[in-house]
């Protein structure tokens, strides 16, 4: 019964530990550029449809051209949802890296292979606390000021 208990004890905490395979999700997004609140940054209000359809929030600090920093959260929404419809969770997270084109007024024109950090979730993404995606936008060729492109999010 000793020499079973070690190999119990390893097998248990083996079965604790490990997490399952990272899932990925891949989403269209769209929509159109919002007011900064500061210098540096651009905030847009994106509406996610595919795998985790809901509402993205984005706000991305940028510098020459380049991504270095900044926030997201994506609520997620029950597939059909309508007005009356309850989210199903939330996931959060940080930009890590990408580039950004804007225009002579400031408005963003094209995101390209910017990377995410997911960082937290709520609902039923209660358990998630780390992974890793990216987001790409460019302007719609009949209506500069909208943005569509994919997003891919891996946990």
């Amino acid at each position: 019964m000793k020499s079973l208990l070690p190999t119990l004890s390893i097998f248990l905490l083996t079965l604790l530990s490990s997490n399952p395979a990272a899932a990925t999700y891949n989403s269209a997004v769209g929509g159109s550029q919002t007011a900064a609140a500061e210098t540096g940054s651009i905030a847009l209000n994106l509406t996610a449809t595919g795998d985790l359809p809901g509402m993205l929030s984005v706000t991305l600090k940028h510098e020459g051209g380049n991504v270095n920093g900044g926030s997201w959260t994506l609520t997620v929404l029950p597939p059909n949802a309508d007005a009356s419809s309850a989210e199903t969770g939330t996931l959060t997270g940080t930009f890590t890296s990408g580039a950004i084109t804007l225009d002579s007024h400031g408005i963003a024109t094209a995101v390209s292979s910017v990377n995410l950090a997911v960082q937290s979730g709520t609902g039923q993404f209660g358990t998630i606390t780390t992974g890793s995606g990216t987001l790409s936008l460019s302007a719609d060729p009949e209506n500069s000021t909208k943005l569509g492109g994919p997003l891919a999010l891996n946990f």
